[in-house]
C-alpha cells in the first residue's frame, strides 16, 4: 500500500514539474515575441498561480 502511495506521489510530482517547465518556456517565448518585457513579471505570475493553486487544493 505504501509503495502505491509513493508511486502516485512521485507521478503527481513529475507531472507538476513538467507543467512548471512548460509554463516557464511559454513565458520565455512571450518575452522573445515582445509580449512581455520583464522576466520578473513572468515569474511573478507563475509564483502567484502556484501559490493560489496550492491554497485551493
Amino acid at each position: 500500500m505504501a509503495v502505491a502511495i509513493k508511486e502516485d506521489y512521485q507521478r503527481a510530482l513529475n507531472e507538476q514539474k513538467k507543467e512548471v517547465r512548460e509554463l516557464v518556456m511559454a513565458g520565455l517565448e512571450q518575452i522573445k515575441e515582445g509580449q512581455t518585457k520583464d522576466f520578473n513579471a513572468v515569474c511573478d505570475r507563475l509564483e502567484k498561480k502556484y501559490r493560489d493553486e496550492a491554497i485551493s487544493n
